[in-house]
């Protein structure tokens, strides 16, 4: 039997998770993701609920996540607003730096900032309604690191691929993830 908790997130948040762990997200096969979400459920953080009462207002979409009948019995089927807000934070950073680093990728090789944010939002399915051009561009903008390096071709795409590589193993993306960007890259 599959059970469901739905966790509130922004919308680019939402976007990633489906992105990388499926509809409904599922993490059992991630054991970093999964282990990070059962002790949300286990252990819920109560502490600084006081402090989010705004934080919330700025989740305005809801992600699904399929935890196992155990889970379900065991830890619990809801989180702290604390623990919602960690556990937003924690995807947050994720697809930002996923972002900063492609988009400086592409930006390093030559092409446009402007272009490079398209194309990321294009590649990584992060269409306007879910994280808006102008909201990526003023974050690039704001942790962008100024020194463009000039990289030919077929180091470009050995970068690219190592970035994927290493996205993947750092727990950014998933393994599907990486397969379906790896299959974009050969178009």
């Amino acid at each position: 039997m599959k059970f469901i908790v739905t966790v509130p997130v922004k919308p680019y948040i939402k976007r990633y998770l489906e992105n990388n762990y499926g509809s409904p997200v599922d993490f059992r096969n991630h054991p970093r993701e999964n282990e990070l979400f059962k002790r949300m459920l286990k252990k819920p953080c109560n502490e600084a609920n006081h402090m989010y009462k705004n934080e919330l207002l700025r989740q305005t979409a809801e992600v699904e996540i399929t935890i196992s009948d155990r889970d379900f019995y065991r830890h619990g089927w809801e989180l702290s607003k604390t623990d919602i807000v960690s556990f937003g934070k924690h995807f947050e950073k994720n697809v930002k730096l996923l972002m900063r680093t492609v988009v400086s990728t592409y930006v390093c090789h030559g092409m446009a900032v402007d272009k490079s944010i398209a194309k990321f939002q294009t590649q990584y399915k992060m269409e306007e309604e879910y994280w808006s051009f102008d909201s990526i561009k003023k974050d690039f903008y704001r942790f962008r690191d100024n020194n463009d390096i000039e990289l030919n071709e077929y180091a470009y795409q050995h970068l690219e691929r190592l970035i994927r590589i290493n996205m993947n193993n750092a727990g950014v993306i998933s393994d599907l993830g990486a397969k379906t960007l790896e299959k974009q890259s050969q178009i």
